[in-house]
C-alpha cells in the first residue's frame, strides 16, 4: 500500500463500511424497539447521519475500483484522440465540483458547532463535516491517480 491513491481509497472503504455496520445495527435496533412497545429517539437521525457518511466515504473508493457510474457509450465510438479529450474535460469538470463541495462544505461546517441535533445533541457540524471530508477524499483519490 505505498501508493496514496490506493491507500486513500483503502481507507475511505474502511470507514464507509463502519459507517455502514452501524446504520444497520442502529436500524435493527430502532426496529426491535418498536415491536416490543418502545422506541429509541435517535435511531432515525443517527440512521440518517450513518448513511450519509458511508455514501460519501465510500465514493472514492468505488471510484479508485472504477465502480463509479457513467454514461460512456458516446465516448467509447470515438477515436483516440477525442477520448483523451473527453477523459481531460471531465476530470476538470469533477475536480472543479469536488473543489466546489470541499470548499463551501467547510464553510457550511465552520457554522454548524454552535448548532445541535434534534435527538442526538451532536453538533451540527458532525454530520456536514461528510461532504468536505468525502469530496476531499474523492479529489485526493483523483489527483494521486494521475501520478500511478
Amino acid at each position: 500500500m505505498h501508493r496514496p491513491a490506493k491507500f486513500i481509497a483503502f481507507t475511505s472503504g474502511v470507514i464507509s463500511c463502519v459507517f455502514l455496520i452501524i446504520n444497520i445495527i442502529d436500524i435493527t435496533a430502532g426496529v426491535i424497539a418498536r415491536q416490543t412497545g418502545g422506541g429509541i429517539v435517535w435511531t432515525e437521525e443517527l440512521a440518517r447521519i450513518s448513511l450519509v457518511w458511508c455514501v460519501l466515504m465510500g465514493a472514492s473508493a468505488a471510484f479508485y475500483e472504477g465502480d463509479n457510474m457513467s454514461i460512456d457509450f458516446v465516448v467509447n465510438v470515438l477515436p483516440l484522440p477525442a477520448k483523451k479529450f473527453c477523459a481531460f474535460v471531465a476530470f476538470v469538470v469533477e475536480a472543479v465540483v469536488l473543489g466546489v463541495l470541499v470548499y463551501y462544505g467547510a464553510l457550511n461546517v465552520m457554522g454548524g458547532w454552535t448548532m445541535r441535533t434534534m435527538a442526538l445533541h451532536v453538533p451540527r457540524a458532525v454530520p456536514l463535516m461528510a461532504v468536505p471530508v468525502g469530496a476531499g477524499m474523492f479529489l485526493a483519490v483523483m489527483i494521486a491517480k494521475l501520478f500511478e
